[in-house]
């Protein structure tokens, strides 16, 4: 559904990484369809895919969802859209 025409992905910073910290902070990955329905990314299980991790969370936009660009929110509550995922990432989703 991600790569259908006039689908957008947006991600939310769900808890602000720490410096400090090597694996820190909290992001969702949502897809919004051309009618502005927002689905949350979720495991086979059908929980929350919490991505925690700077590598997790890029390689979710690139290898996954082969965005077209990638704009990460870095405050708790704070959600930035507007990218398009392309056909032909290199690892698809489960």
């Amino acid at each position: 559904m991600a790569a259908t025409d006039g689908a957008t992905v947006e991600i939310e910073c769900v808890s602000a990484p720490d410096p400090a910290e090597r694996f820190s902070g909290e992001w969702l990955f949502y897809v919004v369809s051309r009618e502005g329905d927002r689905f949350m990314l979720v495991t086979a299980t059908a929980r929350e895919r919490i991505i925690n991790s700077p590598i997790g969370l890029f390689g979710m936009a690139s290898g996954k969802l082969n965005l077209d660009h990638l704009d990460v929110p870095f405050v708790a509550g704070d959600v930035r859209g507007g990218m398009h995922s392309r056909p032909g990432g290199s690892d698809p989703l489960e």
